[in-house]
């Protein structure tokens, strides 16, 4: 296990700590506790590079193959001519960024499983490009999520006054804003880190890594940056997204009420309603899933730091979190398509599976409405 430099210092000081009272109280240090002390270190090495292994050598991956061929299928189905409008602008654009996160992922997943190139190209481009790339990326993805949601409010909330933000041009305003906003976000994070040379005794060569740049991570300026970067991008839309999609599960379900209320409990509307029903439990499913998957990482984000590099529990909370943010990114597709079934009939006529089409139309994805001829979600 190759760490930074600062580790091996870092690890001799927790040796040292670990006997210190008995060597200011009573004889020094023996060979025999030297020993000891260094097998311990070196086991607790081994344990996190099993961690290592298990989080991001084998759960990450799964979760990034299964995302990568949801996205491409979702890109492949979302694109079908019959599948037009506003909203599906939003839904093509989140599965690119979300497809563009899970491929970058890959890179950052052999970093953390520390079996990343060590040359110096290598090491600059994980010092000063992957870092803000993949983040840049997962923040547009949640700033997509962010637009999708409040065009879902003003749909469900403000009916009034849905067509002044559904149209075309506040759509990809609105994603432009998104990627534009999270590429200038991240740019301090490029100069978190820098190459570090090291000599490797089993290479006999000098190698490199990505490790903190302490001039810029010790400065309060820098850490109040992560602190408000944090709200921005994870912990401000944990919120936004729960607040308002509870409200629209609320408003939901009184205006199903008042329908189903006036149909009289039809025989004929008895399907939709099922069908709308489900909706109100997929709506709680967004919510849940975005802040499950998304407050680890914002936690994990203020917490991180070179120097806990040989912390067991600080590893396992952050391959935790880790691998429960690239859920999110790998799962967006799934569950919006169990919201829409017209993105589901899509699929199985593209893919030939049989399937009679539907005569019903999802309250989710409700192409060419009666009232603006606008597809609404």
């Amino acid at each position: 296990m190759v760490v930074c430099p600062n580790y091996n210092a870092a690890a001799v000081a927790v040796a040292n700590d670990s006997v210190g009272v008995t060597a200011s109280s009573a004889a020094p240090w023996t060979e025999a506790q030297a020993a000891t002390d260094e097998r311990a270190v070196a086991q607790l090495k081994e344990d996190i590079k099993l961690l290592k292994f298990i989080a991001y050598g084998v759960i990450s991956f799964v979760i990034i193959a299964l995302g990568i061929i949801g996205n491409l299928i979702n890109l492949v189905v979302l694109t079908r001519p019959n599948l037009k409008g506003v909203t599906f602008v939003y839904l093509t654009w989140l599965a690119t960024s979300d497809l563009l996160t899970l491929v970058v992922a890959v890179f950052s997943m052999l970093r953390l499983h520390g079996i990343q190139p060590r040359s110096y190209p290598a090491a600059f481009y994980y010092a000063h490009v992957e870092m803000p790339l993949v983040n840049a990326l997962m923040a547009s993805s949640v700033f997509i999520v962010l637009a999708v949601t409040m065009d879902r409010y003003w749909s469900v909330c403000r009916p009034t006054r849905y067509r002044e933000f559904h149209n075309a041009r506040r759509a990809k305003l609105a994603i432009l804003s998104a990627f534009a906003g999270a590429a200038l976000l991240y740019i301090p994070v490029a100069f978190q880190k820098m190459p570090v040379p090291f000599w490797d005794e089993q290479l006999n060569m000098t190698q490199y890594m990505p490790c903190d740049n302490v001039a810029v991570t010790e400065k309060w300026v820098f850490k109040a940056y992560l602190f408000f970067k944090e709200v921005l991008v994870r912990l401000g839309p944990v919120i936004v997204v729960s607040t308002l999609n509870t409200t629209i599960i609320i408003t939901f379900r009184k205006v199903m009420r008042k329908r189903h209320l006036l149909t009289n409990n039809a025989p004929r509307d008895s399907g939709k309603f099922l069908e709308e029903k489900r909706l109100v439990m997929l709506l709680a499913a967004i919510v849940i899933m975005f802040c499950v998957c998304m407050t680890p990482a914002a936690i994990l984000t203020m917490l991180i730091s070179d120097d806990k590099e040989l912390n067991y529990g600080f590893q396992l909370f952050r391959a935790f979190a880790n691998d429960m943010e690239m859920a999110n990114f790998a799962m967006n597709f799934y569950v919006y398509c169990l919201c829409s079934t017209e993105i589901r009939e899509t699929f199985f006529r593209l893919f030939r599976f049989s399937r009679p089409p539907s005569t019903d139309v999802s309250y989710v994805i409700s192409s060419k409405t009666a009232v603006d001829g606008s597809t609404r979600l």
